[in-house]
Order: structure tokens, then C-alpha cells, then sequence
């Protein structure tokens, strides 16, 4: 990140692969959504965290980045990933080579 990060945003990375299940670009902002249930709006985008974080965290849409070791189901046909929090998620046509590399470097 270009800027000195806050201590908010520290917490959050500090151990990102236990409690992010996923982020959602909204405008300028990224929304964090944690396995405790709760979610968190920070003031950069989508794409700085993208170049922080490696895997298991993996951008497979414009407005999604995905962490790979939340994954209940996925589905090659429909190009959808089903996370444990209930929520489905749509690969971009773009970004499914990507996206299917960073599941097959898991297994």
C-alpha cells in the first residue's frame, strides 16, 4: 500500500487467511467480510489489496477477491464458487484460468 496503513488495517492483515472469507470492491472502498460473521469497510481499493495479498487469496471478478481455503463448492460448468458463508460467487470469463490455478495449487 502506498500510504502508512492504521492499526484497523493491521489487525485485518496481520492474519488475513483465518478471518477474511472475502473482499468486495464497492466504489473506493473494499468491504471485508470475516468468518466471525461481521464485515468491515476500509478506504482502499480492491485492487491494493489484491497486490498485498497472496494466496490462498485469489481476485476472480472485478469486484471480488476470494479467500480459496473458504470454498464449500465450485463448478466448472457454471463458472461458480459457493463459499461457506452461503455465498455465491461468479468467476469473471477473464479471471477463471487464474482462479483455477490458485485451486489446483492448493490440492
Amino acid at each position: 500500500m502506498k500510504n502508512k496503513p492504521s492499526k484497523k488495517h493491521q489487525q485485518l492483515l496481520q492474519n488475513p487467511d483465518n478471518q477474511i472469507i472475502r473482499l468486495e470492491g464497492v466504489l473506493n472502498y473494499t468491504k471485508f467480510i470475516l468468518s466471525n460473521g461481521k464485515t468491515v469497510m476500509m478506504s482502499y481499493t480492491l485492487k491494493n489489496y489484491q497486490e498485498t495479498l497472496d494466496l490462498p487469496f485469489v481476485r476472480v471478478s472485478k469486484s471480488c477477491i476470494i479467500n480459496i481455503d473458504f470454498i464449500s463448492t465450485f463448478c466448472k460448468e457454471n463458472k461458480k464458487i459457493s463459499l461457506i458463508d452461503g455465498s455465491e460467487i461468479q468467476i469473471s470469463r477473464r479471471r477463471f484460468d487464474s482462479v483455477l490455478k490458485g485451486i489446483s495449487y492448493l490440492n
